[in-house]
């Protein structure tokens, strides 16, 4: 199986056990005197059976992303690096949107200006050229996703 499909099957496994957890929270209480829909234990061990899936797959991943390695910038990195690469990217995407300039504040009764270190079409071009660094990142890594076998 290739990588990208064990992802696809994680996220799938993701959102059964999402339902199964409303599921359970949904048919908790019922009503006196009733049937109860669903049985409490029942859908108690499933969750345990898929949450212990979810958990040896996610492993299984872990050492795929660990122990496969691709070239970036002319370097040999794990997927693993370039996946926490990518996050350092989308941190810092974040972060830039905080740049913003103060304008005047008031010290002493004295107004005092601050004076942003790069204007706001320089911060534009900065955010820019991370998001494409991210993005050519981001197909780097899908494509490394839909290549490599995923370790079994």
């Amino acid at each position: 199986m290739l990588l990208g499909a064990a992802l696809q099957e994680l996220k799938t496994m993701q959102s059964k056990l999402a339902r199964l957890y409303n599921l359970r929270s949904d048919t908790f209480n019922y009503l006196e005197n009733k049937e109860f829909e669903v049985d409490f234990n029942q859908i108690t061990e499933d969750i345990i059976k898929l949450v212990d899936k979810i958990r040896q797959l996610k492993v299984q991943i872990a050492k795929t992303n660990s122990n496969s390695t691709l070239e970036v910038d002319g370097k040999k990195i794990s997927i693993q690096e370039l996946i926490f690469r990518i996050g350092d990217l989308r941190s810092d995407l974040n972060q830039m949107s905080y740049l913003r300039p103060r304008g005047p504040v008031y010290l002493g009764g004295q107004a005092v200006e601050y004076i942003p270190q790069k204007r706001q079409d320089q911060i534009a071009e900065l955010i820019s050229e991370i998001e494409e660094k991210k993005a050519d990142l981001d197909k780097l890594l899908q494509a490394k996703n839909w290549s490599i076998e995923f370790f079994d």
